[in-house]
């Protein structure tokens, strides 16, 4: 900057300055001239007086001159507010001032308020005090004396100076006594109770523990002999139900592994046709197809102790194969729980047969057809008490109801009217295809396919009432229904709308709503292929089921009833369910599957993009673990797959324990490195009560059942060994 700009600028600053003190200059005079102005009138008025006092008249000797002042708002005149000063005499004499007494008045207005000043520095902090100290209270019981006659509590109080959490004597401040009251006397007796019923003894029982767990030790049984459920009160006895406690001992590990070699030495009890077993949680049964070389295949059972015993040697003279078609089933009747299964007795052909556990109680049913009335078009479900069953032989094909007792024409059953009996039989009579591919019981009704002459290949509802209700889901040709699952009141079932497989609802009362339009990725096909293996399953509102979507590999979808939106949970995971049958526990489905990176593993998912992925590589990198069978018990899913353990060695084929994800080898039948004891080549995983079953071969036994104890039971158990 020049100098002559700091010269203008310093000129201008200058002449700023000048005119504010001017203007401060003018604002102090006039606020002087003011109150000057109003002395001097005080003064003019004084001396005004005095002058006139020799003209006055008596009257004006005995008046004053007065001043007052009046507060003044804020206004025009004054912005900040002030003060009106009046001057008169004061000729009534009452020491005020009246409006006609006021001779002269004037105005002093207070000035504008100054800016504050700068604030002071802060003081500094004081010296903290000391810290106060603790009151303490002792509480002191009394015995009787002084001051208390009867007894009572001293309260002492005080500071405690020394601070040593002890309320001592010399810091006594207060001392009082809260004294007990005589004792009341005695008051009269009661009158007598009535006796008490008569106690139970407490037994004590030892028993040897089942040599199906432990061939070496004993089981101490605690309880009270007072006839609980169906025990007989002091009988002496601990009968099961008396039972309330258990202690178990065993003298060495509990035992799993071969049940028994039911083909002595090396030869295989099981085969690609002769492996079907059941299980009953109420009785623990375990009924299986078993052959030793001797009877051929045949229904074999395991007794208390697990010891496999042949129980009925249904075709003496060959095979009867029991399950072949239909495999072995449990049912609940009226008369408690039986199993039911197909087989041969060479003589009445393939027929269904039904046993309580006994070998007198194994019966065929009935001798329905000539020559076999089961074949591979048969279907089997439970409804009613009973199973219901169809059958095709020489008359076509049948459906039948049987609770093991009796057997009857679906549309005869016996707790149908013979009114309704006879409608059922009419409708019937233009029927075929009993049950083709789909026949499911629920607790309202029996839902099959059949073929009517005049709709085709469809749906048909059968109430308990006897009431018959078709549904025409595709009304120019076959909807040929396939997966079915009961759901939300109705039924949700695969069928053909004319142009492709779609998914239906059936509501139960001849209402139909096609639930997906599925088409082709990228096309406007239809889809032809859906729920081909994994089938259909229910999580929450929502249907999981394969499609055959892009290329020639299912991938998994989710159709949500709440929303109606339909999704793709995956598109990498590929063939779910391709060779095995899907599990649940309600919440989350575990399937076989095929990823890029893993080869052929188990999968998971709960219905969402986000919980559905790989379970486990049990055999890490592109090899394949090549799962047999899939279980779920015992809050553990199992399966039968060849894996890499702890060890880093490749397990064979063994039973794997599968839990958040984690998985350990619970059982390898043929331990060793290359050794593969095809676990699950035959059968699959079957679960009693007390242990999980399956098919696998030690390496010395040949193809055999095997045993592993749940780990509930383990844990139940004491070992010594």
């Amino acid at each position: 900057m020049s100098s002559s700009e700091n010269n203008n600028q310093t000129a201008r600053g200058d002449r700023q300055q000048n005119r504010f003190l001017s203007l401060e200059n003018a604002k102090r005079i006039l606020k002087t001239t003011v109150v000057l102005s109003a002395l001097l009138l005080s003064i003019w008025a004084v001396v005004l007086n005095q002058a006139l006092e020799p003209l006055s008249d008596e009257n004006m000797e005995d008046s004053v001159i007065l001043v007052e002042t009046e507060g003044r708002e804020a206004d025009v005149y004054c912005p900040e507010g002030g003060a009106d000063i009046f001057l008169g005499t004061d000729f009534d004499g009452n020491g005020k001032l009246s409006t006609d007494e006021i001779t002269s008045s004037t105005k002093v207005c207070h000035g504008q308020q100054g800016l504050s000043g700068p604030q002071g520095q802060q003081g500094y902090d004081g010296i903290n005090g000391d810290h106060g100290n603790g009151s303490l209270v002792n509480l002191t019981a009394l015995s009787p004396g002084i001051p208390c006659s009867f007894g009572g509590i001293q309260v002492q109080s005080g500071i405690d100076t020394n601070r040593n959490q002890f309320l001592d004597s010399t810091e006594v401040d207060t001392t009082s006594h809260i004294c007990d009251g005589r004792l009341g006397g005695d008051g009269e007796d009661g009158e007598q109770g009535t006796n008490g019923s008569q106690g139970y003894s407490a037994i004590i029982d030892q028993q040897p523990a089942p040599t199906a767990l432990c061939s070496n030790g004993v089981v101490m049984r605690f309880g009270v002999d007072d006839g609980i459920d169906g025990g007989i009160a002091g009988d002496g006895i601990l009968h099961d139900d008396e039972v309330r406690e258990s202690l178990r001992i065993c003298s060495e590990q509990l035992y799993q592994g071969i049940v028994g070699d039911i083909f002595v030495n090396s030869g295989d009890s099981a085969s690609s046709q002769c492996y079907e077993s059941t299980t009953s949680s109420e009785t623990g049964m375990y009924l299986f197809a078993a052959s030793n070389g001797i009877n051929g295949c045949e229904l074999w059972m395991l007794d208390v102790d697990n010891t496999p015993i042949v129980l009925k040697d249904i075709h003496p003279t060959g095979d009867s194969i029991p399950g072949k078609i239909l495999g072995l089933q449990s049912m609940v009747t009226e008369r408690g729980l039986r199993f039911v299964f197909d087989a041969d007795d060479g003589v009445h052909g393939r027929e269904l047969w039904v046993s309580d556990g006994t070998a007198s109680g194994t019966l065929m049913v009935g001798d329905i057809e000539t020559g076999d009335g089961i074949d591979f078009t048969s279907e089997l479900t439970q409804w009613m008490n009973g199973v219901v069953f169809t059958t095709n032989g020489q008359q076509g094909q049948r459906m039948w109801w049987t609770n093991g007792s009796v057997t009857t024409s679906i549309w005869q059953a016996p707790w149908l009217t013979s009114s309704a009996s006879s409608d059922l039989m009419n409708q019937s009579a233009s029927l075929s295809s009993l049950g083709q591919n789909m026949l499911l019981g629920d607790d309202n009704a029996l839902w099959f396919a059949a073929k009517e002459a005049n709709i085709g290949l469809e749906v048909m509802q059968l109430d308990s009432a006897g009431t018959l209700t078709m549904y025409d889901l595709h009304p120019f040709g076959d909807s040929s229904p396939s997966e079915a699952m009961v759901s939300n009141n109705g039924l949700v079932l695969v069928a053909g709308d004319g142009t492709g497989r779609q998914l239906a609802y059936l509501d139960g009362t001849g209402g139909l709503q096609w639930l997906t339009s599925m088409t082709k990725e990228g096309t406007t096909t239809p889809v032809t292929t859906m729920a081909p293996k994994f089938g259909l399953h229910q999580i929450g509102d929502s249907i999981i089921f394969d499609v055959v979507y892009r290329g020639a590999d299912a991938t998994l979808f989710s159709y949500s009833f709440a929303t109606s939106n339909l999704v793709e949970l995956s598109s990498t995971i590929l063939a779910p369910g391709h060779s095995l049958e899907s599990v649940t526990n309600g919440n989350t489905i575990w399937f076989d599957c095929v990823l890029a990176s893993t080869g052929m593993e188990l999968c998971q998912t709960d219905g969402t993009v986000e919980g559905t992925h790989l379970t486990v590589d049990l055999m890490q990198g592109i090899s394949s673990s090549l799962p047999q069978a899939l279980l779920y018990t015992d809050s553990t899913l199992f399966v039968l797959a060849e894996g890499i353990d702890e060890t880093g060695t490749n397990s064979g084929h063994a039973l794997w324990a599968i839990e958040n994800q984690v998985a350990t080898v619970a059982f390898d039948p043929y331990t060793g490195i290359g050794n593969d004891s095809n676990a699950g080549t035959y059968g699959g995983l079957i679960a009693s009560s007390t242990h999980v079953f399956f098919i696998a071969d030690d390496g010395i036994h040949g193809h055999e059942l095997h045993q592993y104890l749940l780990p509930s039971i383990q844990n139940q158990w004491v070992v010594w060994s």
